[in-house]
């Protein structure tokens, strides 16, 4: 089974900000826009790995 690279680096993304920030976003003195941040550089990370395939591997 082929899983695409974007795909890959956006799990492995995930994986890794889970583990390292659960503490940060949870904090109770933290803005209140700190999930939303976390989750707008998973995006724009998968989108800029997928932006980079040809049409043809779409």
């Amino acid at each position: 089974m082929y899983i695409p690279r974007s795909i890959l680096i956006l799990f492995i993304i995930i994986y890794l900000l889970f583990l390292l920030s659960v503490d940060w976003i949870n904090q109770s003195g933290g803005a209140w826009y700190r999930p939303f941040l976390v989750g707008f550089l998973i995006i724009a990370i998968a989108g800029w790995t997928h932006r980079e395939q040809d049409s043809d591997e779409l």
